[in-house]
C-alpha cells in the first residue's frame, strides 16, 4: 500500500468524509476521490460504506487503521528527527521520570550532564512508573526513570540505585522501626498499586499488622509534608526521603526487616542508545548515591 493511499485513508477516517479528507490533505475533492478509489483497489476490499452522505468505516478498516496509527505516530518522530535538523539542534532526547525523583536528583543530574551535551534538546515529562513503561514500549520517549522495572520484552531495565523503605515523621526512633510497631499506629499509607505501596503492603500481610491508615496518597512527598503536619509516619523510600531534611523536627530511620528499592533507567530495545543517554543514565546513578 502507496504511502499517499495511507494518507487518504487515515484523513478520511479522522474527517469522516472525502472533504474533510481533502481539506487535511489541500487536495481538490475530486482528488481525494480518486486517492480513495485507488487506495482501496490496491488492498482489494471496500474499506468505506456511504451512510447518510458520510464515509462509514467497515470491518476491513477498522482492522486497519491501528495499523496505519502506529505508522503515523512513527512518522510523527521522523518529522520531528526532520525539524531538529533545520533548528541546528543534533537531536532530542525525550525523558521520562517518576514525580518523586524528578525535584531533586534528575535536576542536579542533569546539571552535570548538560556540561557535555548542551546540543541536545530535551522533552521531559513526569509520569508513574507504569506509565513509563507504557510509553517507553510505545516508543514515545528513549528513556525514563521509574520505581519498577517493565515486564515487555521490548523494554530494557538498568538498575541505576538501590535503596530501602524507610520512616518518616514525628518522634521516629532513629535505630529503626520494626513493622509490628506501626499495629494500629496512625501512618501516611501508599495506595497498592504504588511500586512500593505494593511492597509495603505484602509486608503487612506477612507480619499481619493493620497500621491505621489516616491518609493514602501516591506522593512520596506529600506523604512527608502530611506527616510533618501530625497526620503519622510517612513510609517512603529513602531518596523522597532526603526531601524531610528541609522540615523541621522530621526524623527518619529504616523500616525493618528491609525491604529494598530499585531506580530502573528503562530504555527500548528497538531504539538505539547514545552517548547523551548513556552519560544522563551515569549521572543520574551519581545523583542517587550523594
Amino acid at each position: 500500500m502507496r504511502l499517499r493511499y495511507i494518507e487518504i485513508f487515515h484523513a478520511v477516517m479522522q474527517a469522516g468524509s472525502v472533504k474533510g479528507a481533502a481539506d487535511i490533505l489541500h487536495i481538490t475533492q475530486p482528488a481525494a476521490s480518486r486517492l480513495l478509489q485507488q487506495a482501496e483497489q490496491s488492498v482489494g476490499v471496500m474499506l468505506f460504506e456511504r451512510v447518510r452522505g458520510r464515509l462509514v468505516p467497515t470491518r476491513e478498516a477498522e482492522r486497519l487503521f491501528p495499523e496505519v496509527e502506529q505508522l503515523y505516530q512513527q512518522l510523527d518522530s521522523v518529522r520531528r528527527a526532520a525539524a531538529n535538523l533545520g533548528s541546528g539542534s543534533d537531536t532530542v532526547l525525550r525523558l521520562l521520570c517518576v514525580p518523586a525523583l524528578s525535584l531533586q536528583f534528575l535536576p542536579s543530574a542533569l546539571g552535570k550532564w548538560r556540561r557535555w551535551h548542551d546540543e541536545v534538546r530535551l522533552n521531559f515529562r513526569t509520569l508513574h512508573s507504569a506509565q513509563i513503561a507504557d510509553a517507553i514500549v510505545r516508543r514515545e520517549a528513549e528513556l525514563g526513570f521509574a520505581l519498577e522495572p517493565s515486564s515487555h520484552p521490548a523494554v530494557i531495565n538498568q538498575v541505576v540505585a538501590t535503596g530501602r523503605i524507610v520512616c518518616v515523621g514525628h518522634d521516629v526512633p532513629a535505630d529503626g522501626v520494626p513493622v509490628e510497631s506501626l499495629a494500629g499506629r496512625p501512618v501516611i499509607d501508599l495506595d497498592a498499586a504504588d511500586p512500593i505501596g505494593r511492597q509495603l503492603h505484602a509486608l503487612y500481610r506477612t507480619h499481619e499488622v493493620s497500621p491505621d491508615a489516616a491518609v493514602t496518597t501516591h506522593s512520596y512527598h506529600a506523604a512527608i509534608e502530611m506527616a510533618h503536619a501530625g497526620f503519622g509516619w510517612a513510609i517512603v523510600d529513602s531518596w523522597s526521603a532526603r526531601y524531610a531534611r528541609g522540615l523541621p523536627a522530621l526524623s527518619v530511620a529504616p523500616l525493618e526487616p528491609e525491604i529494598p528499592v530499585s531506580v530502573y533507567a528503562l530504555r527500548s530495545r528497538d531504539i538505539p542508545t547514545s552517548a547523551a543517554i548513556d552519560d544522563l543514565v551515569a549521572n543520574m546513578a551519581a545523583a542517587l548515591k550523594v
